[in-house]
C-alpha cells in the first residue's frame, strides 16, 4: 500500500506547492490522510478541465461517487484507505463536492460578489470541511472552517484571471466589473489599468473579511487542533498579498509564492498558534 501514497505525494508535494510547506505542521498521525484527501479532491475538481463535453464530465463525476463507495482501485482512493482517512470520512460526505463540481461543467456567470463567494464556497469549502472532520470529528464548526477553503479557492480564482480570460472563462461578478469599469475585453487588450488593480484588491479584501468573521469566535485550542488549515490559510494570505501588491502581473503570468518564504510563513503561523493554545492552559 506504499505505492498509492507515494503517487499522491509525488503529485501534491512538489517544491513550491503550499502543501509541501504546510504539511509538516499538521498532526503527524493525520499527515498521510491529509495528502490522500487533498489528492482525491484535486482529482475530482480537475474533471471539468479534462473534458469538452459536459455529459462526459457528468459520467466521470458519477464514477467518482460510485468509486468512493466501492473503494475502487484508484491510487487516491487506495491512499485514502491506507491512511485510515476513508474510515473517518463516509463516502457520502464527498457528494456535495461532486455535485458542485458537476455544476461548473457549464461555465457560471455571477451577478453579484455574494454569488461568486457562494461558488468559491461550493468548490473550496468541502475540502476544508472534510479536513476538519478528518482531524476532529467532534467539531461543531465545519461551516466556519469551510470558509478557509472558500477563501483558498477565491485567491486562486483571482490568480488565474488572466489565464481564464484568454480561455474565454470570466468569473468576475458583474457588480465588481461595473464598480471598477473592467471587462474581459479590457484584460485581453491589457488596457484595464488601475481599475483592474482596484477590482483585484477589493475582491480579495471581501474574501478576507468573510474569513475573519468566520474565525472570530474560534478558540485558541480549536485553532491549534486545526493548525494545518490555519497554516494553509496563512499561505493563502501570503499569496493574496503578492497578488494585491502588483495585480497586473496576473495578466502576464501565474503568480506564485516561493517555497522558502512559504516554509518561513508556515513555521511562524504554527508558532503563533502553539503559543496561543499554550497560553490558555492552566499551569495547574
Amino acid at each position: 500500500m506504499e505505492q498509492p501514497m507515494h503517487w499522491c505525494r509525488e503529485r501534491m508535494l512538489g517544491r513550491g506547492s503550499p502543501l509541501a510547506a504546510s504539511l509538516h505542521f499538521a498532526p503527524e498521525r493525520r499527515q498521510d490522510g491529509i495528502v490522500a484527501l487533498r489528492t482525491l479532491i484535486s482529482e475530482i475538481a480537475a474533471v471539468p478541465d479534462t473534458v469538452s463535453d459536459p455529459d462526459v464530465g457528468r459520467k466521470k463525476l458519477a464514477w467518482w461517487r460510485d468509486a468512493l463507495r466501492e473503494r475502487s482501485p484508484h491510487p487516491a482512493i487506495e491512499a485514502l484507505v491506507a491512511s485510515g482517512a476513508a474510515d473517518r470520512l463516509a463516502p457520502e460526505r464527498f457528494d456535495p463536492l461532486i455535485v458542485n463540481v458537476m455544476e461548473t461543467l457549464e461555465s457560471p456567470r455571477f451577478e453579484r460578489s455574494d454569488d461568486a463567494w457562494r461558488h468559491c464556497m461550493a468548490l473550496g469549502g468541502p475540502a476544508a470541511a472534510l479536513e476538519t472532520e478528518l482531524v476532529d470529528p467532534e467539531s461543531e464548526s465545519f461551516d466556519n472552517w469551510a470558509t478557509l477553503g472558500g477563501y483558498a479557492y477565491l485567491v486562486r480564482l483571482v490568480r488565474d484571471l488572466g489565464i481564464d480570460a484568454r480561455a474565454n472563462r470570466w468569473l468576475v461578478p458583474l457588480d465588481l466589473q461595473a464598480e471598477y469599469q473592467v471587462a474581459r475585453q479590457d484584460v485581453l487588450a491589457r488596457s484595464s489599468g488601475r481599475g483592474f488593480d482596484g477590482m483585484v484588491r477589493a475582491w480579495l479584501d471581501d474574501g478576507a473579511r468573510r474569513v475573519a468573521a468566520a474565525l472570530e469566535d474560534r478558540s485558541a485550542e480549536e485553532c491549534w487542533r486545526q493548525r494545518h488549515l490555519m497554516v494553509a490559510y496563512a499561505l493563502d494570505r501570503r499569496l493574496a498579498r503578492a497578488l494585491a501588491r502588483h495585480p497586473r502581473r496576473i495578466l502576464e503570468r501565474r503568480v506564485q509564492s516561493g517555497h522558502m518564504g512559504n516554509v518561513w510563513c508556515a513555521w511562524r503561523e504554527a508558532r503563533r498558534l502553539r503559543r496561543g493554545a499554550a497560553s490558555r492552559v492552566s499551569p495547574n
